[in-house]
């Protein structure tokens, strides 16, 4: 804030005029080929890329709401870049090192779990259990059936349909999405993930689009109907059983040591989400990936209450600084590690507009029928557990209820994302096992 109380204007939390001075001398030095390709020099190159791009998105009217925003933006004009050749090929090496070989994106995928599953509130989560994830199910069945139609009128292969357009739009997301689904598709199968990666997250952010509009009528819907729907902040259609809001664990004042201590616990939840996916059986001839099995041990230790709210703290605070001062890392990485621009370009056409909507239909009605059926109000249900699951993660799920007028059912959005997306992982590691 200056004197009078309005904001400067800053590029991901820096003030214009260093940030502009810090991305010419960046950009200067990876042009004339004297920029390192250390790990300092490349976080600097993707912050100074990434992070001006994240802004500039943000700011830009319909796209920032509709297309993705500064994500979308920052992760693909940098793959433009390197597909056009203007990102030197040393400096492309060590993105692809920085994020993908050392797996920056790794670090990054389990703090974005963590950071989520950690501070929903445990009564959240138990009751989700009987009544709201079977009605993602119902939605991930349903979607894959009403995919599988769409898909199979448009001439696409059943294993096509399901893996490369179903999969991915229900998972939704991004980071925490098709970035996983792409690695537990290349370890399964052992075909190139950053293909896959690059028609998935296409795909989903075209789906994503669709389920803005979806929650939209379902809105109109409501209005018109009203015994579809509660009050825009109830789910279940018994009040005793009723929860809104976002709950979220009353943490406490983050230290320094929290965090840096919190590098161990999530490591230590992962290592042993690793040794799991080693030694459990596998399903129907396919190994459960240890993303979903650290999905597993950071509910129960939710549930369980066996972290310390202190961790808990440290964990939210790291995981806020990679997803809201480091987007440009994140995104402008991604971008050029794992999407391949013209892989991108080749999705969008009528046949992707076709098995998107049916895709986004069919959550739609599994969940609406389903959820009517477990004593939830079908509107509520659709939107929550079957477009928060289409759509685009945790950004997708604030502008989807938006668009529903229904914010207050945040908490079902974040079960949606986090819960619901960790099961479709594991039913996309054994699908794969299955089709390939």
């Amino acid at each position: 804030m200056n004197e009078n109380g309005s904001k400067d204007l800053r590029i991901q939390g820096i003030p214009l005029l260093p940030f502009a001075v810090m991305f010419v001398v960046v950009m200067g030095a990876m042009v004339t080929g004297y920029l390192g390709d250390d790990i300092l020099s490349t976080v600097a190159l993707l912050l100074a890329l990434g992070g001006l791009l994240f802004e500039i998105g943000n700011h830009i009217p319909i796209f920032n709401k509709w297309v993705g925003g500064g994500s979308m933006l920052a992760m693909m004009v940098p793959s433009w870049m390197v597909y056009q050749g203007l990102i030197p090929e040393k400096y492309v090496d060590a993105v692809v090192n920085f994020y993908d070989g050392i797996s920056f994106q790794t670090l990054f995928i389990c703090f974005l779990m963590a950071g989520s599953l950690l501070v929903i509130e445990r009564s959240v989560l138990i009751k989700s259990v009987t009544r709201y994830i079977p009605t993602i199910l119902a939605g991930v069945v349903c979607a894959m059936i009403c995919g599988l139609i769409g898909g199979m009128i448009m001439g696409y292969t059943p294993a096509d349909i399901v893996c490369n357009y179903v999969l991915p739009i229900m998972r939704g997301g991004n980071g925490a999405g098709a970035v996983p689904m792409s690695q537990i598709y290349e370890e399964v199968t052992g075909n190139s993930k950053d293909a896959f990666y690059a028609k998935a997250i296409a795909i989903l952010t075209f789906a994503n689009v669709l389920c803005i509009i979806v929650a939209a009528l379902l809105n109109g819907v409501g209005k018109q109907f009203p015994v579809l729907t509660g009050d825009k902040a109830t789910l279940m259609r018994s009040k005793d059983v009723s929860m809104t809001g976002d709950d979220k664990v009353e943490l406490p004042k983050v230290k320094l040591g929290d965090c840096g201590n919190a590098f161990l616990w999530v490591g230590s939840v992962f290592a042993a989400a690793c040794i799991i996916s080693k030694i459990a059986p596998k399903v129907a001839g396919a190994s459960i990936h240890q993303y979903a099995w650290f999905v597993v041990l950071l509910v129960i230790l939710n549930v369980t209450d066996a972290i310390p709210l202190y961790v808990r703290a440290g964990i939210k605070t790291v995981t806020d600084l990679f997803t809201k001062h480091w987007s440009g890392v994140v995104f402008a990485g991604i971008g050029i590690a794992l999407t391949d621009f013209s892989e991108f370009v080749s999705v969008i056409n009528i046949d992707t507009l076709v098995i998107s909507l049916a895709v986004v239909l069919g959550a739609v009605l599994g969940t609406g029928i389903c959820g009517w059926l477990l004593g939830l109000y079908p509107v509520d249900a659709a939107v929550t557990a079957g477009l928060c699951m289409a759509n685009r993660g945790g950004g997708g799920d604030v502008v989807v209820l938006g668009a529903a007028e229904r914010m207050e059912l945040m908490s079902y959005a974040a079960v949606s994302s986090r819960i619901g997306g960790a099961i479709v992982l594991v039913i996309a590691s054994v699908i794969f096992g299955i089709l390939y």
